[in-house]
């Protein structure tokens, strides 16, 4: 099914940096990039991918089929760490009120990393007819972010494959995100709390690959001000998450964004994006692997804004991610 594309009034400039792959032939010239991208914003624009444009059309027009084909049977919440979440089960902002994020979405688990476990995820029959478009989807995106982790190793001056070798497949997911069109006349849950598409947060994960198609919302805080991060053609966005800042000892930053609620006749439409979120693997300590610009108090700042006590002297990875998403979760949530 075809996602219609609405007029988008054209971005003044762009707010993040454009890091072009072609351009950049060695590790250390990639690595230069990386860490200015990585340590000033967290947030960046990557071209020259290697996903194919052919892969990426077919993954949305596999989104667009489900969140606006399937029936409602095809769409039973799961526990917000694989598979359906419905609209306001989640409220990615820990630190502001909220009735839930207007948004659904379907999680789809690293199939390769599944099957080495004897496992499998059942899909709804939308999304079975799509299974090999969503593992070639995830496939490619992997690699890309390896590419990405590698040289942030490098950048950090660590070996090569320091931060490879903590993500197997376990804890990536694929996220299908619909956040449904929002009429003029819109009326929140709760007239005391302001409605939001995605609340103010954080990624839990080490990078975030964000496609976006067409219609903008997507903002990141940058002291303190919100700046919009528009669609740009032939480009994702790639995000630092909170265990690479953890390991970083904030040399790398994870920053706040959010997906705000329709400004232009635009926005009011069908909003369709398409994350791939590389986490670390379950038992992977989560502890500064090297020197840190931060001062303790800062980095147990940091630590405590994410919900961990600031005197937690060793956070694993999945116990991270369970702790998130259960938080995250208004129902549902993951088990322990």
């Amino acid at each position: 099914m075809p996602i219609a594309v609405p007029v988008e009034p054209k971005p003044k400039e762009d707010v993040l940096r454009l890091i072009a792959l072609n351009e950049l032939h060695t590790d250390e010239a990639l690595a230069k990039e990386l860490l200015a991208a990585a340590h000033s914003d967290g947030f960046f624009y990557l071209k020259d991918h290697g996903i194919p444009q052919e892969l990426i059309d077919g993954a949305f027009e596999t989104s667009s089929s489900y969140f606006l084909g399937a029936g409602q049977e095809e769409k039973t919440p799961g526990n917000g760490d694989m598979g359906y979440t419905a609209p306001r089960q989640e409220a990615l902002s820990w630190f502001m009120p909220s009735s839930g994020d207007l948004k659904e979405s379907f999680f789809y688990a690293d199939n390769t990393w599944m099957a080495s476990q004897g496992r499998h995820q059942d899909l709804p029959a939308t999304l079975e007819k799509k299974r090999e478009v969503l593992d070639a989807y995830t496939a490619a995106c992997k690699s890309t972010a390896q590419r990405i982790l590698r040289g942030l190793a490098v950048a950090l001056g660590w070996d090569k494959e320091a931060l490879v070798k903590y993500h197997n497949g376990q804890h990536n997911r694929l996220r299908l995100l619909h956040y449904p069109p929002i009429p003029k006349d819109h009326q929140p849950a709760d007239p005391n709390v302001t409605d939001v598409r995605a609340g103010a947060h954080t990624d839990l994960g080490s990078l975030t690959l964000l496609f976006q198609h067409k219609v903008s919302g997507l903002q990141v805080k940058r002291n303190g001000e919100w700046l919009d991060v528009p669609p740009k053609d032939g480009c994702l966005v790639v995000n630092i998450g909170d265990a690479l800042e953890f390991w970083s000892g904030a040399k790398l930053r994870s920053t706040i964004h959010r997906v705000v609620m329709p400004r232009t006749s635009a926005e009011q439409a069908s909003r369709f994006s398409i994350a791939f979120f590389i986490q670390p693997d379950d038992e992977t300590v989560l502890e500064p692997l090297g020197s840190s610009p931060v001062s303790a108090k800062e980095f147990g700042d940091i630590i405590e804004s994410k919900g961990v006590p600031r005197d937690t002297k060793r956070v694993l990875g999945g116990e991270y991610k369970r702790m998130r998403v259960m938080r995250a979760q208004k129902q549902n949530a993951i088990p322990a």
